[in-house]
């Protein structure tokens, strides 16, 4: 049994028959986090559908090979089943998104694989309509002047001080934050690498957006391969 997400599918479960035999055509093809062309069959839209053919196009194969970008790459896992319902269709951008995602992390440096994840996680949402709005306040529809910027998670974006209850909890934002946001949504994830958060804006863009998620969608990933980096890191 194999989990795909398919361009023009989306999430789906196939079967390869005999993929673990020595002389199968789709050993070392199959593995996780590559980019791979299908040819599949199946009797009916009610049965499973069999995987016949696999040609590989991108291995990524250093997303196994190491502990940080394999934990890094299985958060964007986790976060796509809680976005991307299994059979959902119509998901090219969202696939293009996976496979460039997978691919900056495949060969970024050690000190931006928290960058791309955090960026991947704000073009999903973008995509599956859920954009966190961090220019105008969610209440009064005018953008947001003031250097020091509160966000709700639950109204779903920034929110003027003046329209801000003292009974709510807010992310305190900043400028620098909200225009580094900002550059991060407008450009191609392949095209940002000179861009990079400071690790103070990482903790808090990571924090908010972990909160984003946990509200607003089903699946409410709790990236779990993220704990177990995090706990590594403390021995």
């Amino acid at each position: 049994m194999v989990e795909v997400f398919l361009r023009n599918k989306g999430r789906s479960t196939l079967l390869a028959k005999g993929a673990r035999k020595p002389g199968s055509s789709m050993v070392g093809k199959l593995e996780p986090f590559s980019e791979v062309e299908l040819l599949y069959y199946r009797k009916n839209d009610e049965s499973l559908g069999v995987i016949s053919q696999v040609e590989e196009k991108r291995s990524n194969s250093d997303l196994s090979g190491d502990i940080r970008r394999l934990s890094y790459a299985s958060a964007v896992v986790e976060a796509l089943k809680g976005m991307v319902y299994r059979g959902e269709e119509g998901q090219e951008s969202m696939y293009n998104l996976v496979a460039a995602t997978f691919y900056m992390l495949n060969y970024a440096l050690p000190r931006k694989l928290e960058f791309f994840f955090l960026v991947f996680l704000l073009k999903s949402l973008d995509l599956i309509g859920l954009s966190p709005q961090f220019e105008h306040c969610v209440k009064t529809g005018k953008p947001i002047e003031e250097e020091e910027i509160l966000f709700s998670v639950e109204l779903g974006g920034v929110i003027s001080k003046s329209a801000a209850s003292s009974e709510n909890t807010y992310f305190k934002l900043d400028r620098g934050i909200v225009n580094s946001i900002k550059k991060a949504r407008e450009s191609d994830i392949d095209k940002l690498k000179g861009l990079v958060f400071t690790e103070k804006q990482s903790a808090v863009i990571k924090d908010l957006l972990f909160s984003f998620l946990s509200y607003h969608t089903e699946g409410k990933p709790g990236f779990n391969s993220l704990n177990f980096l995090s706990k590594l890191a403390n021995y």
